[in-house]
């Protein structure tokens, strides 16, 4: 069981990043922030999302995130992005990059999506955000670029390590989303994640434009799902929804800091005067109406998020479907099921 529950975790955890990285805003200060001189010769109007399913010999391995953006020269070349996330350290993930680039480059050339020349110009990111250092071999330490603008790499170098919780305050480029979310990544407490969601507050909306209200969402969704212990996932995305629905031009993510901070010392207090009152009215009785309040509001916390993804009426679906649900595991999934799936359907048919 609590291997069981360690790796439904992971599967939020991981859903969470890859739709932090699903907004091409998000990919764009990515390549800004941490591709070096490769960036300055990208078109990132032609920025696009490419399904990252690649298949050969029946084998089948899905990217996390693949995106791809032509250079700006009008050489007609294009580059592939490719995003992996990963908690724990994996050593074989230079042989990963690698079959995985050599699967796409076989799919993209039945399709005639390669590049005129034949080629294909692939960028792999490992963005790491577990506790222990990155020490996996392979690793690039940095993009290197040719002068006519080839990304350089070495069969035995095929990706570049971002460690999300390391290395940031020494390369931190400013007002860029991505290393923001790596400042929230290295946080310890509430006070440090507030600090970081108040500087990002005083520029939010100058480099987010129109996109400000879902970069606003995706940091919430990500604080609810990867930092549980600082903020209950009913809290952060109540939070956001807030936010989202009564946002002016004025408002940013200050607001959402000073929400997430009121609410936080009242969950505190909550928390006390709940232990105090089980103190006397007896452990079992008070853990057992407790949960029972806990998971009512969860139930009702994923009926509210699937409406607002896919409409009221599979919120509703939902929530007869859930009911009676008591496993918190399985309303953990459930929660996971609505970040991962595009559509009602395919959502439905997983529930």
């Amino acid at each position: 069981m609590p291997n069981r529950r360690a790796r439904r975790r992971q599967v939020a955890y991981d859903a969470a990043w890859k739709q932090f990285f699903a907004l091409s805003i998000m990919v764009e200060h990515l390549l800004h922030g941490f591709a070096g001189a490769i960036a300055d010769l990208l078109d990132f109007a032609t920025l696009r999302d490419v399904a990252g399913e690649w298949v050969q010999d029946g084998r089948r391995r899905r990217s996390d995130a693949v995106w791809r953006i032509d250079y700006l020269d009008g050489s007609d070349r294009s580059l592939i992005v490719m995003l992996e996330f990963q908690s724990t350290v994996d050593r074989s993930m230079a042989r990963r990059v690698l079959r995985i680039v050599g699967m796409a480059y076989e799919k993209l050339r039945r399709n005639r999506q390669l590049d005129p020349d034949g080629r294909l110009r692939v960028l792999c990111f490992v963005i790491h955000s577990g506790g222990r250092p990155w020490t996996a071999p392979g690793v690039a330490d940095r993009v290197g670029v040719s002068a006519n603008g080839e990304v350089l790499s070495l069969l035995s170098q095929p990706y570049v390590a971002l460690d999300a919780r390391r290395g940031v305050r020494e390369h931190r480029p400013e007002r860029n989303f991505v290393a923001t979310l790596f400042e929230l990544t290295a946080s310890s407490t509430v006070a440090e994640v507030l600090n970081v969601l108040r500087a990002l507050g005083g520029w939010l909306s100058d480099e987010a434009g129109d996109q400000a209200e879902p970069v606003c969402a995706v940091y919430g969704e990500w604080l609810a799902t990867c930092m549980p212990r600082l903020f209950l996932r009913s809290r952060a995305s109540a939070l956001v929804d807030q936010l989202t629905q009564d946002r002016t031009e004025n408002q940013s993510m200050t607001v959402l800091a000073e929400r997430m901070e009121r609410e936080a010392a009242q969950w505190r207090r909550r928390v006390k005067m709940s232990r105090q009152k089980g103190r006397h009215e007896g452990r079992q009785e008070g853990r057992q109406e407790g949960m029972e309040l806990a998971l009512a509001h969860e139930r009702s916390l994923l009926r509210q998020q699937a409406a607002r993804k896919f409409g009221d009426a599979t919120g509703d679906r939902l929530a007869q479907r859930i009911g009676d649900v008591n496993d918190t595991d399985k309303l953990a999934e459930v929660g996971a099921m609505i970040i991962e799936c595009d559509t009602s359907a395919s959502f439905l048919e997983r529930i």
